[in-house]
């Protein structure tokens, strides 16, 4: 059998892939079908093929997976907003502890991987405390799967009260032309952490008290900590309570002065990959805390951080793959001893994942 675009064929889906498409195989190439679930059946229609892999889109579903159920949203079938919105809670968490440990074998070279721990989301639907909501032609919503064009939702199922009210209001404004802009609940903020306009926070806002929590008890304490893409301060505030002398390194003006005003760390308003080769080994730190975007760290921070002082390093990232190759740059001094999931993004693809790194 060979492939051809626009060929309909019958594929058994195997797993999920780390861009949360499913996986079936096919003339000996992987097939990448979105909106799949394990376990299905379904008759796809080949839609690219490449040397190594093709992609299909599903005609019909034959016989449901297991972990299929129907999507808990009028708009899911178009809007790109979510991607596993057709799964169950338990099959997502499932697939994100698969892919995280996949990317840490094959790309981390690492065989020697604790059990991963888990931390479910408080709230499956409801939760989402920021959103890019896009706007064209009268509608007002998230763009459509693979699309610029734009689906106009009135409620969506993943918003918190306060970002739905958010949504409602720029509904109500009825922008013109084409634009996108992000809403936030509450500005983005709690009571105690102050986040300016254009500042990264993380979006659950249900599973933050959860999340610090873990953070902060996998840095421990001691005398001297370094804090690496420190955004608006959110671990940063509780990590001077932990460690006498805490440095906290944050690129972005806007997340820099936030973190300045929600904490007491000496903060530096610079760029990691700029201060880390020439200042980390000097600030002696016994910690590493860093929490990079999801390209991962620059090979000279990872660097940096492996030829430090430091006994344990603990890395918050929203990127397995990148995590991956980010502990084969630090290097093998230090071992993994413990992996937590974070069930921050219900209903998506995205993992969260925390690795406690120690010294041998």
């Amino acid at each position: 059998m060979t492939l051809d675009v626009g060929a309909e064929l019958e594929l058994a889906i195997e797993r999920l892939a780390a861009g949360g498409d499913g996986v079936a195989r096919a003339d000996g190439l992987a097939v990448f079908v979105p909106r799949s679930a394990p376990g299905d059946r379904v008759r796809a229609r080949i839609t690219h093929v490449a040397p190594r892999f093709a992609r299909a889109e599903i005609e019909s579903v034959l016989a449901p997976g297991p972990g299929r159920r129907d999507p808990p949203c009028p708009y899911y079938a178009r809007c790109g907003g979510c991607s596993w919105l057709h799964l169950t809670e338990a099959e997502q968490l499932d697939a994100r502890a698969a892919i995280a440990r996949e990317a840490l074998l094959r790309i981390g070279r690492r065989a020697d991987l604790p059990v991963i721990e888990r931390i479910p989301a408080p709230r499956a639907l409801g939760y989402r405390a920021r959103a890019r909501v896009a706007w064209s032609e009268g509608r007002v919503g998230f763009r459509a799967r693979a699309s610029h064009e734009v689906v106009d939702v009135e409620t969506c199922a993943v918003l918190d009260p306060d970002t739905q009210a958010a949504l409602a209001e720029l509904r109500a404004e009825r922008p013109r032309g084409a634009g996108e802009r992000e809403i936030r609940g509450l500005a983005g903020g709690d009571a105690e952490l102050d986040v300016e306009p254009g500042a990264f926070f993380q979006a659950n806002r249900a599973l933050w008290a959860r999340w610090l929590e873990c953070v902060l008890e996998l840095c421990g304490s001691g005398e001297r900590a370094v804090e690496l893409y420190c955004g608006a301060g959110f671990y940063t505030r509780r990590l001077t309570r932990q460690f006498a002398r805490v440095v906290a390194v944050e690129r972005s003006p806007e997340a820099a002065r936030s973190a300045a005003r929600n904490s007491t760390a000496e903060l530096v308003a610079e760029a990691a990959e700029r201060w880390a080769p020439s200042h980390l080994a000097a600030a002696r730190p016994e910690l590493v805390l860093l929490n990079p975007p999801r390209t991962g760290c620059h090979a000279s921070v990872a660097e940096a951080i492996g030829a430090s002082s430091a006994r344990r390093v603990v890395y918050v990232s929203c990127d397995p793959s990148t995590l991956a190759r980010d502990l084969v740059r630090i290097g093998e001094r230090f071992r993994i001893a413990r992996l937590v999931l974070l069930d921050a993004l219900p209903q998506t693809h995205h993992v969260e994942l925390v690795a406690a790194l120690q010294a041998d």
